[in-house]
């Protein structure tokens, strides 16, 4: 089974988005530093999402998928610790009625 580029960014942008949520519900809880603590549930749930791709043939194991992911991990841990700030301040410039263009 082949996968398209697209299918690609939707699956990290959801892995991205599962480790946004359980970092925000979990970070009380670890004493690990918040960022720290999203590279490793990055890395679980990007390994994750191989294992399930391997078991439906969408990926195969080998060394340079692993380290693909691994290295992909760090993106989405990226996307998942910045991403909600920019998201959350878009909206609260969006919903108080401010210009978002920087027009006057």
């Amino acid at each position: 089974m082949k996968i398209s580029y697209d299918m690609l960014i939707i699956i990290f942008t959801l892995a991205a988005f599962l480790v946004n949520i359980t970092v925000q519900l979990t970070k009380g809880y670890i004493p690990l530093p918040t960022k720290l603590w999203c590279i490793i549930v990055s890395i679980i749930v990007d390994m994750g999402v191989l294992w399930a791709g391997a078991d439906y043939g969408i990926f195969k194991w080998s060394v340079s998928s692993i380290l693909a992911f691994f290295f992909l991990s760090f993106i989405v841990a990226f996307v998942a610790m910045y991403g909600f700030d920019t998201f959350k301040n878009l909206w609260k410039r969006f919903k108080d009625g401010e210009n978002i263009n920087g027009n006057t």
